[in-house]
């Protein structure tokens, strides 16, 4: 019954006839298409103000929409340079810090006795004893693993795997000579 009211009284451009449609806000339909199957979705929904503002409130969002579409297509910066060497050098400071924090520490852990000497830590027992054992520890590993044993089981796989494609070649080639002398004979 709506429907009919408004289509009677805005074909001629004029206000609309009943009082209770002129109390009526006005209703958007909004269609729209879902692109998995095809169907159409169609909602009537309340306009707000933010969607028609008054004339008066235009400009600033004119000024705002022209903001966001005239603006370079590349991200600016978002810091000056002076900023950003001020937090550089926060940065270094702190990693320096922590740097010598590291290197105090590295100093009362077990090593080799040659830098223990180096460092003129060679009377403190404990850190002796420790690199003792390090160096027990380091030379037992060496003794069980000379240097190059980790790769001559597969050097000799690889010789071996050379022979046997070597020795496949010359029976193909054995065959295909076979295959042309016959054909020779069976050409004469």
């Amino acid at each position: 019954g709506g429907m009919g009211g408004v289509h009677d009284s805005r074909m001629g451009g004029g206000p609309p006839r009943s009082g209770d449609a002129a109390n009526e806000s006005m209703k958007l339909t909004q269609i729209t298409q879902n692109p998995m199957t095809g169907q159409l979705d169609i909602r009537q929904i309340q306009p707000n103000t933010t969607m028609f503002p008054s004339a008066t409130s235009t400009l600033p969002q004119r000024q705002q929409i022209s903001n966001t579409v005239f603006r370079p297509h590349w991200n600016l910066p978002t810091m000056s340079l002076s900023e950003l060497a001020e937090r550089e050098r926060a940065e270094a400071i702190q990693r320096g810090e922590a740097q010598k924090i590291a290197e105090e520490q590295a100093k009362f852990q077990p090593r080799r006795y040659e830098q223990l000497v180096r460092d003129g830590m060679e009377d403190d027992e404990k850190l002796v004893e420790a690199s003792a054992k390090l160096d027990r520890d380091w030379d037992d590993w060496k003794e069980a693993n000379p240097r190059g044993s980790g790769n001559k089981m597969s050097e000799r796989g690889i010789v071996i795997f050379n022979w046997i494609v070597f020795l496949l070649h010359l029976m193909a080639l054995f065959v295909m000579v076979r295959f042309i002398l016959a054909i020779l004979v069976l050409v004469k």
